[in-house]
């Protein structure tokens, strides 16, 4: 039973607003399906978020594998599952952010990815060649365009085959030149795996599974025949212990002839081009006698993929084995299908994560599409086959946050859209929101045409290298909030368990927030307010109360907030607003995060109302899988007597192959006069170092060089 009209949040995968509405049944079933409204995709997260009209919360989990609806009514909310057991978890809050964080010491919590993660990163379906991935990282340098790692769909396989190299289009030699020029550029490549291996004598990555036994098997105790990329296939059984040495064993080959620097797992629902097993039977209708239900009501014995009560799958009652497996394939132990289903995608993770934890010494990397409860401990996702228009321009937010909840904060969506042909101004106003995903990565599909940021005008290319420079320069911010989100508790003893937020995560107690799913927080201190309209040059963004400024200009936008202001907005610009109160830690961008991260840091201060501010960095090398060196920054503003100082404090005292840059740049916002004296340490500040602007009421200190790992007091007065 609920309250009338409840805050109901959660219940994934599916597309749609950020708050569930009522009389809607939302399905748990992993399914491949391009994005369309309110049907179940790639994963299963039955779990919700409550928010009650007072601003308190709490949090309901049932931990459970099956498929399920769950249907939500104007005063209830019913679960209709078909099988496994009733294991409800509750999570008392009272804060949003409090709920996710017991949510997180359950199912586990976010790992900490590389550095290099949060940088930009380009892929398509249909590049050709090795040339045309030279190609395109060549055009982003001449351009002077971000870009981190390069990626490769399945075009880079011999006949779409697992760990195999095209050998005319994509040739080992030419390969390796090429992952050797990016690693000596500072950047990165990622190549898909599927996990559909073809059934082909003569392939190691067939032989090896026969020899070790580690396939599906189909309900003879023979190994289950699907059909994806390559044609007919079998699928690794991830709860065969076996087959995590087998995999391992795969993987270690492939890094052998080409060192690649991360994996992209697709295809993990399982995805089958047949309904249940290819051969002699009605692979269209998906029918075949398999293991039969007991005798319902009605006398009538049920097919094990049409169960007696048959979930809303793809919003039509669909037989369970559509675009998958037979029901009654079996698993390691005779675990069946119709019970492990929503379960692949995560043991798939965790058996990838494993290995390359063990091949290569460092942070792993990995993107999956099909996701569970605990999935975001072991890889990043992103939300799978959109459409390149302003629909999935907005519902791309409401995903991003669904992702923030349940434990996956590596998350984002394909900028510009990966079905069908996008728009300049759609792809314009999605680097602008995509350079405030957490992870941002532009990708699109075969046939499409090209949407790499310098493939439209000039316009468009400084758009997007401005854009990404913000990102670039933001980076620390990013960094120390993924850190925190891997962790059990913030600096504050507040939970801090997602990277980016709604805003009632922040303001839980403003009705006004708890619908709002076309803005969203970055950490506690940047509030992003994209266009998401085609032809609009305004957006209407909510402030809630509290003083706010403009990230750009550094202007005081809501003195007191409480109110919505239409904002002009043109194409070059997208609104970003910093909470008074928040200190945000940045740095000079650079076209990799391997330059950048050798700049100088710089600090924004945004003062409150009561003239004061926090916030913190979080050092270390980015890449190491155990931590031993870093430093924890703790930063805070705020009058002292007649003045008004900010002093840092330093936990730890990290070091890599030097130490880090220094901090030069302080720019405080919300000061109302300008100084007449400013020091660093005791020591006075030329006047060459101090500029205050009346106009925005903000103070910039340069050429600071304050060293990151001592702590510093700068007072002005």
């Amino acid at each position: 039973q609920l309250p009338i009209n409840a805050n109901i949040y959660g219940l994934g995968e599916h597309v749609g607003p950020l708050r569930l509405k009522s009389n809607q049944t939302y399905t748990m079933w992993s399914s491949d399906a391009t994005a369309a409204v309110n049907l179940n995709l790639y994963g299963s997260h039955p779990f919700y978020l409550d928010l009650r009209p007072s601003g308190s919360a709490h949090g309901v989990f049932l931990r459970n594998s099956n498929g399920m609806d769950v249907t939500l009514k104007d005063d209830s909310l019913s679960y209709s599952v078909i099988g496994g057991i009733l294991d409800f978890y509750f999570f008392m809050g009272p804060r949003p952010e409090a709920v996710i964080q017991q949510y997180q010491e359950v199912i586990g919590r976010p790992h900490l990815p590389p550095y290099w993660a949060l940088g930009f990163h380009q892929s398509r379906y249909g590049y050709p060649n090795v040339e045309a991935l030279q190609h395109v990282v060549s055009e982003y340098k001449s351009n002077e365009l971000p870009l981190d790692t390069m990626w490769s769909d399945i075009d880079y396989m011999d006949e779409y085959k697992d760990f195999t190299l095209d050998p005319s289009n994509y040739s080992e030699d030419k390969m390796k030149s090429f992952v050797d020029q990016l690693h000596g550029n500072g950047q990165q490549y990622v190549v898909i795996i599927d996990p559909g291996i073809k059934n082909e004598r003569g392939y190691k990555a067939y032989d090896d599974g026969l020899e070790a036994e580690v396939f599906i098997k189909d309900k003879n105790n023979n190994f289950f025949v699907g059909k994806v990329w390559p044609g007919h296939t079998v699928f690794p059984d991830f709860f065969n212990p076996a087959a995590n040495q087998y995999w391992q064993d795969q993987i270690a080959r492939f890094l052998e002839m080409l060192p690649v620097d991360g994996l992209w797992i697709d295809m993990n629902e399982i995805t089958n081009f047949c309904n249940g097993e290819c051969g002699d039977f009605n692979a269209t209708e998906g029918k075949r006698v398999g293991q039969s239900f007991p005798k319902d009501q009605t006398n009538v014995e049920s097919n094990v993929n049409y169960p007696p009560y048959e979930i809303n799958n793809q919003g039509n009652h669909l037989p369970l084995n559509v675009k998958t497996l037979d029901m009654d394939a079996q698993h390691y132990g005779g675990v069946l299908e119709y019970n492990s289903h929503n379960l692949f995608g995560i043991t798939e993770g965790i058996s990838t994560g494993a290995a390359l934890r063990n091949l290569v010494k460092k942070r792993p990397f990995m993107l999956t599409r099909s996701s569970f409860p605990g999935s975001g401990a072991h890889a990043a996702k992103w939300t799978g086959n959109n459409h390149a228009n302003f629909d999935n321009l907005y519902y791309s937010i409401p995903g991003m946050l669904n992702f923030q909840m349940f434990g996956i904060p590596l998350v984002g969506s394909d900028i510009c859209g990966f079905l069908g042909d996008t728009t300049e101004e759609l792809c314009a106003r999605w680097m602008e929101l995509g350079a405030f995903y957490p992870f941002s990565r532009n990708h699109n599909t075969l046939g499409a045409k090209s949407q790499e940021p310098y493939s439209f005008s000039q316009r468009m290319t400084d758009i997007s290298r401005e854009i990404l420079a913000v990102r670039y320069s933001l980076l620390p911010f990013f960094y120390t909030l993924v850190y925190y989100a891997s962790r059990l508790v913030s600096h504050s003893g507040w939970p801090a368990a997602t990277v980016t937020r709604p805003l009632f995560f922040e303001f839980s107690h403003d009705a006004r927030t708890h619908a709002i799913d076309r803005q969203f927080m970055v950490g506690s201190g940047l509030l992003v307010s994209p266009v998401l309209t085609q032809g609009s040059t305004h957006v209407t963004a909510y402030f809630p109360k509290s003083r706010w400024f403009d990230f750009f200009s550094g202007e005081v936008v809501s003195e007191s907030g409480g109110e919505s202001k239409t904002l002009y907005t043109p194409l070059e610009k997208i609104q970003v607003h910093v909470l008074g109160g928040a200190i945000i830690p940045m740095q000079e961008p650079a076209l990799t995060t391997t330059a950048s991260r050798h700049n100088p840091y710089r600090l924004l201060v945004a003062l409150d109302s009561n003239n004061m501010a926090c916030g913190s960095l979080y050092l270390d090398d980015g890449i190491s899988p155990n931590v031993t060196s870093y430093s924890l920054i703790t930063y805070g503003a705020g009058p002292s007597g007649n003045e008004t100082s900010l002093k840092s404090s330093v936990e730890g005292n990290y070091v890599d192959e030097s130490t880090p840059p220094p901090l030069n740049t302080i720019v405080v916002l919300g000061v109302t006069t300008g100084p007449g004296t400013v020091t660093a340490n005791g020591e006075p500040l030329s006047s060459d170092q101090v500029a205050y602007n009346s106009s925005s009421s903000s103070l910039t200190l340069s050429e600071l060089h304050l060293p990151m790992n001592s702590n510093f007091a700068v007072a002005w007065k």
